[in-house]
């Protein structure tokens, strides 16, 4: 008896295919778009890097390296990890190619899959792919805010205006967070009973890390935790304050949430999310991170390069193209449209129309035949099914004296061209 095989997809995963990778292309590509306006270049780092990249980045105490990494020992019995986010894996790529030697500004983007082994569910994938910024080598308020301005750019040219609000939030420099943590600590404490047994672990290694507990999010506990802000440094306070004040100045509309951390141990001062609102569908989204970020000015340092400060953020091409599905923000962009069929009526017309559309598609156009029949009937049925503007005629008549019948498949005006005017008037 033969044995069966499993031939699904894996649990987590996705299948794209028609108009649902036109989506997802469309997505990326308007990113890249706004990105190269900022004379922006892309980076692309591998999707497997050894292990110590993330765990050294992400924090050992973090939820990415204890729960969701996909690791692994290879022949050579070295640990290697699928990367779960980009960021690290781009530090990793400037450190190592010496991309910070050149002064300036340096600025990237990137694209690609990314794999975290958690709970599959709405918005929510094994592997995904994410769109990313990281900017290097200026520490300044003004490049925080320009940052945030391009997040809030790259979604509102999706047409999610009004769909999202911007949060943003100071967790300090490493002087603050010192003295934060410890007030944390002593806090969390007196209620560590009523944690979960994450946040029983990230007490002792990072407490800071509970504002962030998935699990506990909605708890009293955490929502009546100390606040970052009363335990600001004066340049962490006055930074926050340029920031928010060009953040009006540029024109974001944000608001400020005391509660916001970042998940992974680099980030420092600035943080940042877009979180999905205004949707009042059965299966809501409202409050869940379309984008996130924020600044680190200790990661590159702590990879042992110089101390050059950063920026970044990142978004999931999945959430933001169910985002854009659910409030009907496609338009027929995405829809491949043919603009000729070719018919062929006979063996040797066949073969023309084939070489032809060769031709005509290296002017730009989008061409389609049937490649089986030589029947006007069966032909036409690909003209139905394609939705085609425009249909080309061949036959012995129209090849013996060099012509061609066009049809506009929208109006069903029909004539008879040379085909050499039709050519030129098609290049024009």
């Amino acid at each position: 008896m033969a044995q069966s095989i499993n031939c699904q997809k894996v649990k987590g995963t996705i299948d794209f295919y028609g108009e649902l990778s036109s989506k997802k292309r469309y997505v990326e590509n308007k990113a890249r778009e706004i990105c190269k306006k900022y004379n922006m270049e892309e980076i692309i780092t591998p999707t497997f890097e050894n292990t110590e990249v993330f765990s050294r980045s992400s924090g050992d105490g973090s939820d990415i390296v204890n729960k969701e990494m996909y690791t692994f020992l290879d022949k050579s019995e070295r640990s290697i990890t699928l990367r779960p986010e980009g960021t690290a894996g781009v530090v990793r790529s400037f450190l190592e190619n010496k991309l910070y030697v050149n002064p300036g500004l340096k600025k990237y983007y990137y694209c690609g899959p990314m794999f975290r082994f958690e709970r599959p569910q709405a918005g929510r994938f094994r592997e995904f792919s994410q769109f990313g910024v990281e900017f290097f080598g200026e520490d300044n308020y003004l490049l925080d805010a320009s940052v945030i301005a391009l997040g809030d750019k790259i979604l509102k040219s999706y047409g999610l205006s009004g769909k999202y609000r911007i949060c943003v939030n100071t967790i300090g420099d490493f002087k603050s967070r010192q003295v934060y943590q410890v007030a944390l600590k002593e806090y969390f404490s007196k209620y560590i009973d009523s944690l979960c047994d994450d946040c029983k672990r990230r007490l002792e290694k990072n407490p800071m890390r509970i504002l962030d507990c998935k699990v506990d999010k909605e708890s009293e506990v955490l929502k009546n935790a100390p606040k970052i802000k009363d335990y600001l440094t004066d340049e962490s306070k006055e930074y926050f304050k340029n920031l928010q004040e060009a953040l009006a100045y540029l024109g974001c509309d944000y608001y400020v949430d005391d509660n916001l951390v970042r998940g992974l141990d680099y980030y420092t001062d600035t943080v940042f999310e877009y979180i999905a609102c205004n949707d009042d569908s059965e299966n809501s989204i409202n409050g869940m991170a379309i984008c996130a970020g924020g600044k680190y000015a200790e990661l590159v340092s702590k990879f042992g390069g110089p101390d050059i400060s950063g920026i970044g953020f990142a978004f999931g091409v999945e959430r933001v193209t169910n985002l854009m599905d659910k409030f009907g923000l496609f338009d027929d962009n995405v829809k491949t449209k043919v603009d000729f069929v070719l018919i062929g009526l006979d063996k040797v017309a066949k073969l023309f129309t084939i070489k032809l559309a060769n031709e005509i598609r290296d002017l730009g156009y989008v061409c389609e035949l049937d490649y089986k029949n030589t029947s006007f009937k069966s032909q036409f049925k690909l003209v139905d099914r394609v939705n085609a503007k425009n249909i080309l005629i061949f036959g012995e008549e129209e090849i013996k004296n060099n012509l061609v019948t066009v049809k506009n498949n929208e109006n069903g005006e029909q004539k008879s061209v040379k085909l050499d005017d039709f050519l030129e008037s098609i290049k024009k």
